[in-house]
C-alpha cells in the first residue's frame, strides 16, 4: 500500500532538512506474514511486522544551506548526513502541532543531478532524490 502526505518538518539525525522544492513524501507500508500449512489442510499466518519505506525529491535545491529559504539543511548537509548508503538515522516526520514520529532507517537510495548553475551569484540547483527503509 502506498501513499503521499506532506510533513510540516523532516528531520534526519536531528537536523532540518529544507522544506524547500520539496515535493510529497512517498510512503510505502509492507506487511510481513508467515504461513504454516496444518496437518489438517488448513493455514495458519503469523503476522511478524511491518516495514515502511519513504522517498521524495526536491527540486532546485541549493547547494548550502545559507541559500535555502528556511535556512534547513541543503544539498551539501544531506550528502554529508547520509554519508555511505547503508548507514543507519534517524528519521523523523513533524506535523503542524510539532508532535512527531521517528523511525530507524537506513538510506536505500540517492540520486542528484546538476539542473542550473547560476555563475553571477556562484548558485547550484539540484535536483536530489532520496529513498530510507525502516530497520
Amino acid at each position: 500500500m502506498s501513499a503521499l502526505f506532506f510533513p510540516a518538518a523532516v528531520w534526519l539525525d536531528a537536523i532540518p532538512l529544507t522544506d524547500q522544492g520539496r515535493s510529497p513524501v512517498s510512503v510505502t507500508r509492507e506487511e510481513k506474514f508467515s504461513e504454516n500449512e496444518l496437518a489438517n489442510a488448513s493455514k495458519r499466518r503469523y503476522f511478524r511486522g511491518v516495514k515502511h519505506t519513504w522517498s521524495w525529491t526536491w527540486t532546485f535545491l541549493p547547494d548550502e544551506d545559507e541559500q535555502t529559504i528556511d535556512g534547513y539543511a541543503a544539498r551539501s548537509t544531506i550528502k554529508e548526513l547520509i554519508g555511505n548508503r547503508g548507514s543507519d538515522h534517524v528519521l523523523k516526520f513533524y506535523d503542524t502541532s510539532w508532535s512527531y514520529e521517528e523511525y530507524s532507517v537506513f538510506l536505500d537510495s540517492y540520486q542528484e543531478t546538476l539542473i542550473r548553475r547560476d555563475s553571477a551569484s556562484n548558485i547550484f540547483f539540484w535536483e536530489v532524490s532520496i529513498g530510507f527503509v525502516e530497520i
